[in-house]
């Protein structure tokens, strides 16, 4: 990290907002890290993010040593920030989809939702979520197909069982595609990680105009099928942690649906 002296405001912000209180000021009253920073320094971006004039740099951050994004990070535009009841509506109007069109979704838009999911806190900015994506509805099948079988042979509910033979499926809903985040089990919250990057990605596609859910028995039978593991490339000593169904709504949604009243507990 460093600073552009020649528009640095010497405000402070950066030094407040750094997790580690890695900043500190020289003698001019401009921000610099302290001796060691680096080792302690997760790359997290908030010096840079919160600079008002855009006079910190960090080269450190893994995108920009990949080469795949400049030390100067990109200005949030103004415009397009969303209002407290688009934001409301966003959220409040998200549904888990469970229907889908006979529609594969373009590479290129996945990789983008997933791009944006890479946004999602983790624990000490460790980024460990690690995504398999089926590109093909057959792909997706098999994997549905495996579960069953899974199912089947372990007694574990033979609802679903049965269904799959009469052409139901109610693993992965005829979903064009799937995705499963997996990390390692040793990091430090890699279920939570792995959680909060499938919540980005779930909302990242409602906000595209995709649909999505939880595969959930996916994301259970996973755990301790070695075939499907095996299929789907988990590599040793990751655990497989959140999956999604992806793909185009078969209907949309017209309205909201009423919750449950918060429990809130308040102290003084």
């Amino acid at each position: 990290m460093f600073a552009d002296k020649d528009i640095c405001k010497r405000c402070g912000a950066c030094l407040d907002e750094c997790p580690f209180d890695l900043i500190v000021e020289d003698g001019e009253g401009f921000p610099k890290l302290r001796p060691a920073a680096k080792k302690t320094c997760i790359n997290c971006g908030h010096c840079v993010a919160v600079c008002p004039v855009g006079a910190v740099t960090l080269p450190e951050m893994p995108a920009v040593t990949a080469g795949l994004a400049p030390a100067q990070c990109a200005a949030l535009d103004r415009d397009l920030k969303l209002s407290p009841a688009q934001a409301d509506q966003f959220l409040s109007g998200r549904r888990s989809v469970r229907t889908y069109r006979d529609k594969v979704v373009p590479e290129e838009v996945l990789t983008h939702l997933f791009s944006v999911s890479s946004f999602a806190p983790s624990a000490k900015n460790g980024q460990p979520a690690q995504w398999i994506v089926t590109r093909t509805p057959q792909a997706t099948r098999r994997l549905a197909g495996m579960t069953v079988e899974y199912m089947a042979t372990n007694s574990i509910m033979p609802g679903v069982v049965k269904n799959w033979e009469r052409g139901v499926d109610k693993i992965l809903h005829g979903a064009p595609h799937v995705a499963v985040a997996h990390a390692p089990e040793d990091g430090f919250n890699p279920a939570e990680d792995c959680a909060l990057a499938a919540a980005y990605l779930e909302l990242a596609a409602h906000a595209h105009g995709l649909g999505a859910c939880w595969a959930g028995f996916l994301m259970e039978v996973a755990e301790g099928c070695c075939n499907i593991r095996r299929e789907l490339g988990i590599p040793e000593g990751h655990g497989v942690y959140a999956a999604l169904m992806l793909g185009y709504p078969k209907y949309r949604y017209k309205r909201i649906p009423t919750r449950k009243t918060v429990e809130i507990d308040w102290l003084d």
